[in-house]
């Protein structure tokens, strides 16, 4: 009775630690690509959108190589980042470099998150404070509470800054523009009315890493109220619009993923 006491305690135990081996260094280095296809009669032409959110950079290695590896091979027109890109302590210089990586395949455009506006020695919030001359070399149009026009698409890009710090100004979302492709970008859309999810063609947000442990989805309100868990990955519809909240990619607090491969998303948006 005794051996087989511990022979089970030593089977528990070795199941533990691979469990934990898989979730610390196995998961996190896979890249899930989600693939959403949408038809719209304004846009001017096809296009394919990238969109990523909650690098917490920097990333496991590896990862960055599979995230490049994405844009090269699916050619995207826009990436667009959902804040959170940086890490609490993520340097702005470092934050930028990647920036320029991520700018070789395509226009960035992104938002800030809670770690990019808090970080305890710099972020990329803190490349928004740096001479005029370093901002022309900034790789990426960051938006706050503001939009962008890209006239050869037929695409507008609004940009809510972070709803968890407050910073965000929902007079922003206004009704938008009727001959656009109108997208609404955003950290985390717990703050949206559906009538103003309405006003876009595709909203796109973050923050909730997909609960980044299966087994904690169903209690993740518990530890962040800002989050439904109703809807805290994967593709929804508030009438006509699309609503894509992303798993992410990074971690936060702990080093783990389980059962929540990272992603990105890869939207083809085709002119009917």
């Amino acid at each position: 009775m005794r051996t087989k006491t511990i022979t089970i305690g030593l089977s528990m135990t070795l199941l533990a630690v691979l469990v934990f081996f898989y979730s610390w260094q196995i998961e996190p280095r896979q890249l899930r690509e989600r693939t959403i296809e949408l038809f719209n009669p304004v846009i001017k032409r096809d296009c394919t959108i990238i969109f990523m959110a909650d690098l917490h950079i920097p990333l496991i290695n590896g990862l960055e190589d599979k995230i490049l590896a994405a844009l090269k091979r699916n050619k995207p027109d826009i990436i667009l980042i959902g804040g959170d890109f940086s890490a609490i302590r993520t340097e702005a210089s470092y934050a930028i470099d990647k920036l320029k990586l991520l700018s070789r395949y395509g226009k960035v455009v992104m938002v800030l998150g809670n770690t990019d506006l808090c970080g305890l020695r710099q972020c990329v919030y803190c490349a928004l404070k740096y001479p005029v001359d370093r901002l022309t070399q900034l790789p990426a149009t960051i938006l706050r509470n503001d939009s962008i026009l890209l006239p050869d698409l037929g695409v507008r890009v609004v940009g809510l800054d972070d709803p968890v710090t407050d910073n965000d100004d929902t007079l922003a979302v206004r009704a938008p523009d009727g001959a656009s492709f109108n997208i609404l970008l955003l950290h985390n859309n717990y703050k949206l009315t559906a009538d103003q999810k309405r006003r876009f063609d595709l909203v796109c947000s973050g923050h909730t890493h997909g609960g980044q442990l299966f087994f904690v989805k169903p209690f993740l309100h518990l530890f962040d109220r800002t989050i439904d868990t109703r809807f805290i990955s994967g593709l929804f519809w508030t009438g006509k619009t699309a609503v894509v909240v992303t798993s992410g990619i990074g971690e936060s607090f702990l080093p783990l993923r389980m059962g929540v491969v990272p992603e990105i998303v890869v939207i083809h948006v085709r002119k009917l």
